[in-house]
């Protein structure tokens, strides 16, 4: 297991992003995905606009949510999961402290694509910043959107970043770096595979024309000796209440 976590951390090190194959049995996939649901139908309904975005904004189908941590108990377990914690901290090199779960939608047939970004645009960290965990609920292909990563960009460092005004994501990279120095590798999963990529890391996701849902659930950390940056997250929090007011959230 050592070995197999040695490797994953020296990848990821190295390209910015890892794919984990079978990161979740398929009885444990099978228990996030009724939990999910239960989440949908029972909780959703319930939180802040601001922690549900939907494909046109905030109506159409549903596209991504937030926070579940926050208004459930069995998703505030999930982000302190020992086997999870364990792989991260390899690929990070040190430990590191949960922030949040999502669930990515990209509903079938209308699911947008993202554009080519950062999450440390949206995060606000300094180094050595965080790593994001997608689990694979569905099969990603890439006529469904999967997501891309950008080979090696995570050591390009935090790159200027511009306004999208757009609801989820809200600000994208003019775009990508030179392909033949950082090329683009799509994240070809299969349901419980995972990946996981470096805050710093660019990457973008496609649209969704078939008639599946393309479902990710997400979990963010960060490295529990990175402080945040406290001006970028100020003007970051401003944005996005001005989105939220403009789109009806607020």
């Amino acid at each position: 297991m050592n070995l197999k976590i040695n490797h994953v951390a020296k990848k990821f090190q190295d390209d910015g992003f890892v794919i984990v194959k079978n990161f979740l049995e398929k009885s444990a996939v099978d228990e996030l995905e009724r939990e999910i649901n239960r989440y949908i139908l029972k909780i959703l309904p319930t939180v802040p606009k601001i922690h549900v975005v939907y494909e046109s904004g905030w109506s159409g189908p549903l596209k991504q949510f937030s926070r579940m941590e926050l208004y459930d108990r069995y998703f505030k377990k999930i982000l302190n999961r020992p086997a999870t914690l364990k792989l991260l901290e390899a690929c990070l090199g040190e430990p590191v402290e949960p922030l949040t779960t999502e669930v990515f939608y990209k509903p079938a047939r209308v699911g947008s694509p993202a554009l080519f970004h950062q999450e440390n645009a949206y995060f606000n960290y300094m180094s050595p910043y965080g790593l994001v965990l997608w689990i694979a609920l569905d099969k990603t292909t890439l006529k469904n959107g999967a997501v891309h990563f950008i080979k090696g960009s995570h050591k390009l460092g935090e790159l200027s970043h511009i306004k999208t005004n757009l609801p989820l994501f809200s600000k994208a990279l003019p775009g990508p770096p030179d392909p033949l120095k950082y090329p683009e590798v799509p994240a070809l999963l299969e349901r419980g595979d995972a990946s996981i990529h470096h805050f710093l890391t660019i990457h973008r996701s496609g649209p969704n024309k078939t008639p599946l849902n393309r479902r990710g659930f997400v979990l963010d950390y960060r490295a529990r000796s990175a402080q945040i940056n406290q001006t970028k997250t100020k003007t970051h929090e401003e944005y996005k209440k001005e989105i939220q007011r403009n789109s009806g959230a607020l």
